[in-house]
């Protein structure tokens, strides 16, 4: 019990952040606009070939963009200083005074800082629905919730990410830049790399049809594999990697059932590392 008694208390303290406040405000206003979008999209279709408004998988194409965006920046604000910020102040040292072992203290931290995001992406989302019911006039509650709760899993995995830099490092100046150049590293160097390496292996990069291992290499990033687990929620391809590149039968890798795989992965490993150099580390 002595990780849920840190995570309550971290989740109080994590709540009052105005950064939190102010993400979280920004992430209704986006969804809210999703929202917006998708309807007129819809409406423009409508109008072009004659028929209905759009269906739920339209919203969700619409909410995507700002949720895989947004809530990796505020797990990873949230959980940058976890760890580390206790360590610069001091405070690491009474915390494990108390009947607390360093694994309880990692374990509650992301607990309690999981459901802080958790709130907000249910605040968001609850900001959007309205904007759907507005703009739509209806939607699958159903399925709006499967896709909530997708993202709320992909917030998940950020917040151990967060967490697990945190627990490496000794100062929150460290961890901050770790946390900004992993998002740097994912959402544009990945990319990059692999069309380097395309290049390399295949000696041009428009072609007519992509290597698979291409595709499973883009597939890879947390960020993909997130599209990749909507897609296996809904049965709906057009959220994957493998969709976008046109490819019809996709490598294992790239199927959207693994992408709960690779996101268990993201969520594992750099946890697991920093919880062992945090278990080992001189306070």
């Amino acid at each position: 019990m002595s990780a849920i008694t840190v995570a309550k208390k971290d989740f109080a303290d994590a709540a009052r952040s105005r950064k939190l406040m102010a993400l979280t405000a920004v992430f209704a206003l986006f969804t809210f606009g999703g929202a917006f979008l998708a309807s007129w999209i819809g409406d423009l279709f409508a109008e072009m070939e004659g028929e209905g408004a759009e269906t739920t998988i339209d919203l969700v194409v619409a909410l995507q963009t700002p949720a895989s965006y947004l809530v990796p920046i505020i797990a990873l604000i949230l959980g940058y200083a976890a760890i580390a910020g206790e360590r610069e102040s001091g405070s690491l040292k009474f915390l494990l005074g108390l009947p607390h072992t360093r694994r309880d203290v990692v374990l509650g931290k992301i607990l309690g800082r999981s459901a802080v995001v958790a709130v907000s992406i249910l605040i968001g989302f609850g900001v959007g629905l309205i904007g759907l019911f507005a703009f739509v006039g209806s939607v699958s509650i159903v399925d709006y919730l499967l896709f909530t709760l997708v993202t709320i899993l992909f917030g998940f995995v950020y917040i151990c990410i967060a967490v697990g830099l945190s627990s490496m490092t000794r100062s929150t100046t460290t961890a901050g830049a770790g946390a900004f150049g992993l998002i740097v590293f994912l959402w544009f160097v990945w990319g990059v790399l692999a069309m380097g390496v395309l290049y390399l292996v295949e000696g041009e990069l428009w072609m007519e049809s992509h290597p698979d291992w291409y595709i499973s290499l883009l597939s890879l990033s947390p960020d993909a594999a997130y599209g990749s687990a909507i897609a296996a929620v809904f049965g709906e391809g057009q959220f994957t990697i493998a969709s976008a590149y046109g490819v019809e039968n996709p490598p294992l890798l790239a199927e959207p059932w693994f992408g709960f795989v690779v996101l268990g992965v993201w969520a594992l490993v750099p946890l697991g590392i920093g919880i062992v150099l945090f278990n080992r580390a001189d306070l």
